[in-house]
């Protein structure tokens, strides 16, 4: 696990990095160095975007020796702008790949908002690397994230009174020491739609929030808050799919967070996503289920284009 990182060094990294990295707005790769080893990373063509965003890793020694059979540790952290508020935060990742021969990994993030939104700096986002069992300082790199086009790509549902998480620590927010809390957050990413016509499939990936720094991928046995006042053990999840918000498709767990549904019909301009953990149905609002706030909807683009 890579320690947190203090404000003034993430301060430091974006500094030192930001010239070097600015390609990577389009795509493109960018090397940095901790003096030890040196981290290549790649975006994809299209650039780092809200939502599933993979990043291609090389790493490799000084001298540029291939390091193969290494697993590189990611944290994506995002400084907010002061019109923001100015606090961090971190986003739902599912890690990096071991490297290859050739010292090449993918990691995989999913960014919870862009870099800017309609012209307005929402912050910006520090990925730091380190490679594990070392105390080498890590490599930062500041991608520049861009809003989602087409497809919604994140869509958001809450847990409900048993289900809470404490929210940012506050003294004018505290009542005799004891912190408020909030519902709990559930995050459904939308990583693509297949098919067309009454044949369809998507593909999901699902994850929930500790804190401001935890969004962990959401996975049957998981002990979220451990050993805390909010403390919540994971035994079931039930994802659906429907595109009428009425005719449900159950979705089968690929394992990390995955989920797929196949064989989806009717689907024009939203796809509904149900979310049970530990039999309760999470919510748009929080409140108890019912026959609005029960399912987050996705608006398609796409129609029923082929993808």
């Amino acid at each position: 696990m890579i320690n947190m990182i203090k404000a003034n060094t993430f301060l430091k990294a974006t500094a030192t990095t930001l010239t070097a990295c600015i390609l990577m707005a389009c795509g493109g790769e960018s090397s940095e160095s901790n003096g030890s080893h040196i981290i290549t990373m790649s975006t994809p063509e299209m650039g780092a975007s809200q939502g599933k965003t993979v990043f291609s890793v090389k790493v490799t020694d000084s001298d540029l020796v291939a390091r193969p059979g290494v697993t590189p540790n990611i944290l994506p952290m995002m400084q907010m702008g002061e019109a923001m508020g100015g606090h961090m935060h971190s986003t739902p990742f599912t890690g990096c790949t071991e490297t290859d021969g050739t010292g090449n990994a993918e990691c995989t993030v999913y960014f919870l908002m862009p870099s800017e939104m309609n012209n307005v700096v929402m912050g910006t986002w520090d990925l730091a690397f380190s490679l594990p069992e070392t105390d080498e300082e890590a490599i930062h790199f500041t991608p520049s994230v861009s809003m989602a086009m087409g497809d919604t790509v994140l869509a958001k549902l809450k847990g409900g009174q048993d289900d809470q998480v404490s929210m940012m620590s506050m003294s004018s927010m505290e009542m005799n020491d004891m912190p408020m809390t909030e519902n709990r957050t559930y995050y459904i990413f939308n990583n693509g739609i297949t098919g067309m016509g009454d044949s369809r499939s998507v593909e999901l990936y699902v994850a929930t929030k500790e804190s401001m720094t935890s969004f962990p991928t959401l996975n049957q046995n998981l002990v979220l808050n451990d050993g805390s006042s909010n403390e919540m053990s994971v035994d079931s999840i039930q994802v659906q799919v429907s595109s009428d918000n009425s005719t449900w498709i159950p979705a089968v767990s690929q394992g990390e967070g995955i989920w797929q549904a196949s064989e989806i019909s009717g689907l024009t301009e939203t796809l509904y996503v149900s979310l049970a953990v530990n039999g309760e149905v999470k919510t748009t609002d929080g409140d108890v289920a019912g026959t609005t706030n029960a399912s987050a909807p996705f608006t398609l683009s796409s129609g029923g284009m082929e993808m």
